[in-house]
């Protein structure tokens, strides 16, 4: 369970970070893009697997 915690809390972290740094490209390829709170759970989600994996496998 703090597993999935503390990689849901890092996912947020790094994608807020990210989305500081790159702002909102998503949907890419479109001119429309979504809201920047849109963006933020696309890259959490993005995020939280490679996250939860490497946490996963170095512990």
């Amino acid at each position: 369970m703090g597993l999935i915690i503390l990689s849901v809390l890092l996912s947020l972290l790094f994608s807020t970070i990210l989305w500081m740094t790159t702002g909102n490209l998503l949907p890419v390829g479109q001119k429309n893009k979504w809201p920047g709170i849109f963006n933020l759970g696309a890259y959490a989600l993005i995020l939280l697997v490679p996250i939860y994996s490497t946490i996963f496998f170095l512990s």
